[in-house]
């Protein structure tokens, strides 16, 4: 299976991407502190079945390193004129952690157009995600630090790779198996966050959390009324993604993938993919519509 590397541009916005396959259009976007190379093992999986494309999410990988715009609704809305611009107006979207608190708010503002969205080890500031971040409570850390502004850069610079092998690696919702992410893989991300620009542009995806809180409470009341799954892994936050996703969509179907810690598709890539595979198939065969925008391959 032949994986291409592309990019989109609009405006002063340049979007890396891979893609591979024919179908349905279906866009995966990944969480952080990572790039479109965590789907690298997902992709070839589904493009049997689909048109998929992985891209870099602004600020990350080879994607433009913006001033501004890090609040999910711009990102989700500069993800719809992606997928319009290359030909698709309907489409399918899965979210890894990160990319999950785009694909909410890309699927709330187009609900004719996403068919169906998969949710996975993610949450949504505004609907429990909170609660994670409260260290009293159990949270985790990185929360609070990714947001402190200037000195997050200044003490990550030049330690970018023990800083993300630290968070894919520790112990609690880190992988489970350790040839899952290897140390070739860390300096793919912490190569990317190298890149000038890039990690003030990573943590501006944290510093708009309590912006995207507001943004998801306005969301939140239309619910969702296309297919949802939600994916949690065992060792990650098992069931967070259901109750999440169950506080703002009907018809939530939800998986727990076994053996596995927060980084679902690099250390379960098989089981994920079934589970995408087989439940895009059931929503598009629902809807009538799995033969329809499978000619316009960009």
């Amino acid at each position: 299976m032949e994986i291409e590397h592309r990019a989109h541009r609009a405006a002063s916005l340049r979007i890396n991407y891979l893609a591979a396959g024919k179908g349905f259009p279906l866009l995966l976007l990944h969480g952080w502190p990572q790039t479109s190379h965590a789907w690298r093992k997902v992709l070839p999986l589904l493009a049997a079945d689909f048109r998929v494309y992985a891209p870099d999410m602004p600020g990350f990988g080879a994607s433009s390193k913006p001033d501004r715009g890090f609040d999910k609704k711009q990102v989700a809305g500069d993800f719809a004129d992606f997928m319009e611009t290359l030909g698709h107006r309907q489409f399918l979207v899965a979210g890894h952690d990160m990319g999950g608190q785009v694909a909410y708010p890309l699927a709330a503002m187009n609900r004719e157009r996403v068919k169906a969205l998969a949710f996975i080890e993610s949450g949504l500031p505004g609907f429990g995600q909170e609660r994670a971040m409260d260290v009293g409570s159990g949270g985790s850390w990185h929360f609070g630090f990714n947001m402190a502004g200037d000195i997050a850069e200044a003490l990550v610079k030049d330690r970018e790779a023990i800083f993300i092998g630290y968070l894919i690696r520790r112990d609690k919702v880190g992988i489970m198996h350790a040839d899952a992410v290897t140390d070739a893989d860390i300096e793919v991300y912490a190569a990317a966050m190298r890149q000038p620009g890039a990690a003030r542009c990573m943590f501006g995806y944290y510093r708009e959390l309590f912006s995207d809180a507001a943004d998801n409470g306005e969301f939140g009341r239309h619910r969702l009324a296309m297919p949802v799954l939600a994916v949690s892994a065992e060792q990650g936050y098992p069931g967070g993604a259901e109750r999440t996703m169950r506080q703002v969509a009907d018809g939530v179907e939800a998986a727990i993938v076994a053996d596995c810690g927060h980084y679902v598709p690099e250390e379960q890539p098989v089981v994920l993919a079934g589970l995408l595979r087989d439940f895009f198939r059931r929503a598009m065969t629902r809807e009538g519509s799995m033969e329809g925008d499978q000619d316009s391959i960009a």
